[in-house]
């Protein structure tokens, strides 16, 4: 039998009961006799592979650009899926006009060319304030351009959550809007998804109360891009409290306000079909992989150029039960590294007391990863592909693979 690990083995049968529990708090299929994967159900040979991003901005909010400008940018980009994630409690034009703007914001870009007719009058699902359907804001539909638009908004009344396939949201200064724990049971009640944007180390007790709280099948997880400081830190410490019984996915977007300073963060979904069913169906089920790269770039200037061949190519990852091994068959890359992490969360110490949580451990290399005969230091493990640029490394993260306790 396979050891996951010091702190592990020594508190197993503790882990044994929270992971029953967990299981029927969240409703999520925990596969105990092998590996949760994420990934069971693509066929890598047939499906294709669709650039995402679900957290932008436009002057509906307090971002620079159109929305026609914005999905115009994306597309041409050769991005297939995109959100629109304005502010709910921001109304439009919060970014200056050129004339209205600073020295120092004219050099950053941080100035719209034209303000939005809103909010006078208000946009019909004010405060709500999604910038959907696309139409209505002077695009053509996502299915004109052979894409794939989420209805979404940035919740701002307390920690930011993003919210899909929903509209619903409150106006500043957020009277009317409820708690945390509140706002995310209005919009699984409306149907919707959810994610946690922009997280922060400092309030790792509020992310393990949500997690606890509300199940996978809706809060779907956190960002994970270089723009959050430790932002995969603190995946893994909270991926080392909640797997296998329940999968927090990462999440990787750009957040983009203005154009000139667009971050190299976005996703890649695995899909048999580009419709906006598939798309919801891999988000809660993590058929997708995030990317993020150092430095800024202008999105306008570079296009589809600053992401075609430039990050690491998954071709296929596949779980070999019978051997006990995890093989990812790729290119483009220096380098793969299996992480897996260690928290205070799984062996029931309070996180408040000034315990330092540690970040992931490299626990292995290279295209295989035998989960059978490695030590991991909780029972889950999530792979990187790295690629060395002239401006740093470029990560492929995939997302989090449960493991058995053997």
């Amino acid at each position: 039998m396979t050891n996951h690990g010091r702190l592990y083995s020594l508190v197993n049968l503790v882990v044994a009961v929270c992971v029953s529990a967990c299981s029927s708090d969240t409703g999520t299929d925990v596969q105990l006799s092998g590996p949760v994967n994420p990934y069971e159900a693509v066929d890598w040979e047939s499906y294709s592979r669709y650039r995402a991003d679900l957290h932008v901005h436009t002057i509906h909010s307090d971002g620079c650009h159109r929305p026609e400008e914005v999905i115009r940018v994306f597309h041409e980009a050769g991005f297939s899926i995109l959100s629109i994630t304005d502010h709910d409690t921001m109304t439009p034009n919060r970014c200056p006009l050129r004339e209205a703007a600073s020295p120092g914001q004219i050099e950053l870009g941080v100035f719209a060319e034209e303000h939005s007719p809103f909010p006078d009058p208000h946009p019909q699902h004010f405060p709500a304030n999604t910038t959907w359907p696309w139409p209505d804001f002077g695009s053509p539909s996502p299915a004109d351009l052979g894409m794939v638009g989420i209805e979404g908004a940035e919740l701002s009344c307390g920690h930011h959550l993003s919210a899909f396939f929903v509209d619903y949201g409150f106006a500043d200064p957020c009277t009317d809007a409820p708690s945390l724990d509140g706002q995310l049971r209005d919009v699984e009640q409306r149907g919707g998804l959810a994610l946690i944007n922009h997280p922060e180390g400092r309030l790792k007790e509020l992310y393990i109360e949500l997690f606890r709280n509300h199940s996978a099948s809706f809060l779907l997880g956190m960002e994970i891009s270089r723009s959050v400081e430790n932002a995969t830190a603190l995946w893994d410490q909270l991926l080392a409290g909640s797997m296998p019984s329940r999968p927090i996915w990462g999440f990787a977007n750009s957040d983009m306000h203005v154009f000139p300073s667009t971050p190299f963060a976005f996703m890649v979904f695995v899909l048999d079909e580009l419709t906006t069913e598939a798309v919801r169906n891999a988000m809660v089920a993590g058929r997708f992989y995030s990317v993020e790269g150092p430095g800024m770039m202008d999105l306008r200037l570079v296009g589809s150029s600053a992401y075609e061949e430039t990050y690491p190519e998954l071709r296929s990852f596949s779980i070999d039960r019978d051997r006990g091994e995890i093989t990812i068959d790729a290119a483009n890359y220096d380098a793969i590294v299996w992480i897996s992490g260690a928290s205070a969360w799984r062996f029931g110490i309070d996180p408040a007391a000034g315990i330092t949580w540690p970040a992931g451990e490299i626990v292995g290399r290279g295209e295989t990863f035998d989960y059978a005969n490695t030590e991991t230091p909780s029972p889950y493990v999530r792979a990187e592909l790295i690629r060395q640029s002239e401006t740093g490394p470029i990560r492929l993260m995939l997302n989090p693979v449960g493991l058995p306790d053997q």
